[in-house]
């Protein structure tokens, strides 16, 4: 609770000053005035404190005007009022210089005018301000409040505080992702890439969020002739998502800061609301997904009446999506996956998107309607991207893989294209690609292998008689099996695979000699080749398929 420093400066006591520099500095406020003779310990200053001093010793003492300097490029204090003809017959130009550069008023006050009268008015107006704003904040909590017990939803009360404020108000969750707005016609729009845009530049809001979010509370900016306001929506300790508001800045109040924290509040009390009834969804659209992968149920007309009265139809083709943080050995928080789960259902709500979902320890099964385009061409295959680029973008440490089951019309296959859909998105590091979503007919030739493991083939007895004798060198140090994968996937190129394995073109064809050897293949047969490329993949399968094992 404060005043602004262009407040305090209307004053009749400060009629007789002289504004030095900082005119940028106006609308900061003051919180308190605090009177210092010689400048020492400035550790004690808070912030947004009015500095009224003497300037004892900074014309003579270097030291002191330094610190002094340094000070006010601090932007603790809100102004600093220095007496000229006391001890100083000129405000030192450092000072001046100082004040210019960071923003920070700097007064010059005349020596006939007395301390405690100007301490004594611009507390009078402190406390009258602070009575003013209980008075107000008072008031708006009872305003915000109401909606909360009237059952109002998001959009309602982002209406009621852009009336309240006569400001521009957008609400986004916690990836950013707009979940109600209301604009001033003509003057402004909101763009998820820019932030607002208004008929001259576009003001991004990116910066300013990730300050509220730092500090846990509202922070507001000067752009041009806006101001730019973020409030960070905190529930239970955890950001909800976050109020921003832009508004001219000749019409802007602090008691419009106000009214938005006052608002935080009543939309974290909103999200609660809808988090606690999004969990009980959740909850229920799990137990039935997972009845129908672990095939735990005895009737199918059963299933169908189920997941109708979850509003999800069942006639139409069903496809399974698996999401996986992709480094499975690491310690998950369960918040991550819970995270990852209000990200999806944020998405594909969004996007209109039916779906049931089933969250696990790591991962999270989604089943939706397939739909008659090609994959890529679905709405929920946008979906699933958008997913995985916003979650990048906000956990870049925790990235996520995800892998597509085939379709199925029949509600005890639907188990079938869960697990093709945990293998595609298991078997993306063999696949030697970038990419970080895959279908299960995407595998290629390791489809094939898993269709012969699931038909009870052992994929040690496909292999073993073959690379036997190279896994033998691997011991020794020379992974011959590396080798040769490298030189199949470059197309028998020694040049490129050398360069690859970082070893002479004359040991690549010294170890390729050793692999005909040992295996009594020939690398320049096709048939040849092609039996070493699936033993090898075999190999390779067979090895995840065992880690999978260990891991579940």
């Amino acid at each position: 609770m404060a005043i602004l420093v262009k407040d305090a400066l209307s004053l009749d006591i400060m009629k007789e000053t002289k504004l030095l520099a900082g005119e940028n500095g106006l609308d900061r406020l003051i919180q308190w005035v605090t009177i210092v003779e010689i400048i020492e310990d400035t550790s004690r200053l808070s912030e947004g404190e009015l500095l009224v001093t003497t300037g004892f010793g900074l014309a003579e003492n270097k030291e002191r005007r330094v610190r002094l300097e340094e000070l006010i490029q601090s932007h603790r204090l809100s102004a600093i009022a220095i007496y000229k003809g006391v001890y100083l017959t000129e405000i030192p130009a450092t000072l001046i210089e100082a004040a210019k550069s960071s923003g920070i008023p700097l007064i010059e006050i005349p020596s006939h005018v007395n301390f405690s009268d100007i301490t004594k008015a611009v507390l009078e107006q402190i406390v009258s301000s602070q009575l003013h704003q209980l008075k107000y904040s008072s008031a708006i909590h009872q305003r915000l409040t109401h909606l909360n017990v009237s059952n109002k939803n998001v959009t309602q009360i982002t209406d009621e505080l852009a009336h309240l404020t006569a400001a521009n108000i957008v609400v986004l969750d916690m990836f950013l992702h707009q979940t109600a707005a209301h604009l001033v016609k003509d003057e402004v729009t909101y763009s998820p890439a820019f932030g607002f845009v208004t008929d001259r530049e576009p003001i991004e809001t990116t910066p300013l969020l990730n300050q509220a979010e730092e500090k846990g509370r509202l922070v507001y900016d000067t752009y041009g002739e806006f101001v730019l306001a973020a409030c960070p929506v905190i529930a239970m300790g955890d950001i909800f998502g976050f109020i921003v508001s832009l508004k001219k800045k000749e019409v802007w109040h602090h008691l419009d800061a106000i009214a938005i924290e006052h608002a935080g509040a009543v939309y974290a009390i909103e999200w609660l609301k809808q988090k606690a009834i999004q969990d009980t969804e959740n909850q229920m659209q799990g137990h039935l997904l997972d009845d129908m992968l672990q095939q735990q149920y005895t009737e199918e007309s059963y299933v169908v009446e189920q997941a109708r009265k979850l509003q999800y139809d069942m006639s139409d083709e069903q496809v399974v999506i698996y999401f996986q943080f992709q480094h499975q050995h690491t310690q998950l928080d369960h918040q991550m996956v819970q995270r990852l789960s209000q990200l999806l259902t944020s998405i594909f709500e969004r996007k209109h998107i039916p779906f049931l979902l089933k969250a696990r320890l790591d991962s999270i099964f989604v089943l939706t309607p397939a739909g008659k385009k090609a994959f890529r061409e679905t709405e929920w295959y946008s979906a699933s991207e958008e997913c995985r680029s916003t979650w990048s973008y906000f956990f870049p440490v925790h990235p996520i893989v995800i892998g597509i089951g085939r379709a199925y019309d029949q509600i005890n296959l639907f188990a079938k294209s869960a697990k093709e859909a945990q293998y595609a998105a298991r078997l993306l590091p063999l696949l030697k690609t970038d990419e970080s979503i895959i279908h299960y007919q995407k595998l290629g030739l390791y489809g094939m292998l898993l269709e012969m493991n699931e038909a009870g083939m052992n994929l040690h007895d496909f292999y073993v008689d073959l690379l036997s004798p190279l896994l033998y060198t691997k011991k020794q140090g020379a992974d011959l099996i590396h080798t040769l994968e490298v030189y199949l996937a470059h197309n028998e190129n020694i040049q490129k695979s050398a360069g690859e394995l970082f070893i002479h073109r004359h040991t690549l064809s010294y170890r390729l000699k050793q692999i005909e050897t040992r295996t009594g293949c020939s690398l320049k047969s096709t048939d040849d080749r092609m039996k070493l490329q699936l033993s090898i993949m075999a190999y390779r399968l067979s090895g995840l398929l065992d880690q999978m094992r260990t891991i579940s």
